[in-house]
């Protein structure tokens, strides 16, 4: 029993000390839900903002753009952050869409992802296919919904093997663009 007293002590005082430290802030958003890209012959242009993204593809225009010095490993395109006013000034590592394009950052799960290419509409419920489709040029395995987009247009749906049609996605996106 004598050594229980003390030891109540030790345990008391470091409940105390950990209720007296001043707390850690609160860690940042990942922003890792989506991301989205206008890719083209010169240019990639990199989102983690649906709405800069929606307003990008109605006006050509984003509250910031953000040229890297580096350029795409796929195509070697030049490289472009298109931004919300508040996050121009951030750092590159504070940037969703930035970590996304270096592979750094977790997607999280669920996961919606967009490539407007050549005309065509992409999405992706998996960051993995959206890579695959950006380094082969074409999804491995799809579904193509004839004149579901925007103004008629075709949306081509990345999918896994054996997956059949991805009605939370096909939601997902029109959602997103109020179709």
């Amino acid at each position: 029993m004598s050594i229980l007293k003390p030891l109540s002590a030790a345990v008391l005082a470091a409940t105390l000390a950990a209720c007296a430290a001043p707390q850690a802030s609160k860690p940042e958003p990942l922003n890792n839900e989506d991301w989205y890209q206008v890719r083209s012959e010169t240019q990639v242009i990199l989102f983690d903002d649906l709405q800069v993204f929606k307003d990008y593809i109605a006006s050509g225009q984003a509250p910031s753009m953000r040229t890297l010095e580096e350029k795409d490993p796929v195509g070697g395109q030049e490289v472009i952050l298109a931004l919300r006013a508040e996050d121009q000034g951030k750092a590159l590592d504070k940037i969703a869409a930035y970590r996304f394009f270096k592979v750094a950052q977790v997607p999280a799960h669920p996961f919606y992802g967009e490539v407007r290419q050549d005309g065509n509409i992409y999405v992706f419920k998996r960051y993995g296919d959206m890579q695959d489709m950006i380094k082969l040029g074409e999804p491995i395995f799809r579904y193509t919904d004839i004149g579901g987009g925007p103004q008629g247009k075709t949306v081509t749906y990345g999918l896994g093997k054996e997956e059949g049609r991805p009605d939370a996605t096909i939601a997902q996106f029109k959602k997103n663009h109020s179709l």
